[in-house]
């Protein structure tokens, strides 16, 4: 989830003890340009040893920029993409990268290999780029990418070098694209002290309190108002991705009453349900 937009509606108001609906409206993580669903996935970028030691030295520095990129989009800054050389290689099999993910103990691994030209008069500088990634937890395959480019000279003193605009040139078809889309959450006007609180923790992003707040009244109050509470945590979790935790909370509310919203959640969760049991 990225940010947060809200709107107050009362759409099943049809009673005084009837569940009100509060729909907030979200911008959600999608697939990168890739195809590649990056999200909840632990990542390594391996850069090859070559015996040009400028090109290694290139590899090392592009694959550090594309590690901070993709810290930015995935782990919020973070640092949490490791960093990994291997010898170099000709080719790239797929028995390689399964050694690789097993060296790193990373879901995804990103394998870069670049090789440089001699820098022209006006220190502009040709480059070929070679990138294979393989993801544990998806398709079975290795994907590949290659390109050239001849990159401007070096800047000022703040300009990215010519190796980070690799990096971040390449990292622009994995980051995550992102959607706006409309999620809904109970809450009960006539004890609104009790569910106001948490409502207010998912307009600010905070979706961990909003489930702290929701989780007494999981166990407070009438069938119905229980089912909502945890219909409520059901959808936090499916924000925060873990959908295997959102999914047992979903099948206890559907346990405890039969709540309007819970088919929409349940269709949200059945395409990343799939690709976990893969």
């Amino acid at each position: 989830m990225k940010r947060f937009a809200s709107c107050v509606a009362a759409a099943l108001a049809l009673a005084a003890c009837s569940p009100q609906v509060y729909p907030l409206y979200l911008e959600v993580r999608q697939p990168s340009s890739s195809g590649l669903d990056l999200s909840r996935k632990t990542m390594g970028i391996v850069y090859m040893d070559s015996d040009s030691p400028a090109d290694s030295t290139f590899d090392r520095s592009a694959a550090s920029a594309l590690a901070r990129a993709l810290e930015e989009d995935y782990f919020s800054g973070a640092e949490e993409v490791g960093l990994y050389h291997t010898a170099a290689s000709d080719s790239v099999s797929l028995e390689k990268m399964h050694t690789l993910v097993m060296d790193t103990g990373k879901d995804v691994v990103f394998l870069l290999s670049s090789h440089l030209a001699a820098a022209r008069e006006d220190g502009s500088l040709p480059v070929s780029t070679r990138l294979s990634v393989y993801d544990s937890m998806g398709e079975d395959k290795v994907y590949r990418y290659s390109g050239s480019a001849i990159l401007p000279a070096p800047g000022g003193a703040d300009a990215p070098s010519q190796p980070e605009v690799v990096g971040e040139r390449i990292s622009a078809r994995f980051l995550s694209k992102w959607k706006t889309e409309r999620f809904s959450f109970y809450y009960f006007d006539q004890i609104l002290s009790d569910w106001e609180a948490p409502i207010e923790h998912v307009e600010e992003g905070k979706l961990a309190k909003a489930i702290d707040a929701w989780a007494p009244l999981v166990k407070k109050g009438n069938s119905l108002q229980r089912a909502c509470a945890a219909y409520n945590m059901a959808m936090a979790f499916y924000l925060l991705e873990d959908y295997e935790m959102s999914l047992l909370w979903l099948d206890y509310a559907d346990k405890l009453e039969n709540v309007p919203l819970s088919g929409g959640l349940r269709s949200r969760l059945a395409p990343h349900l799939e690709k976990i049991q893969k």
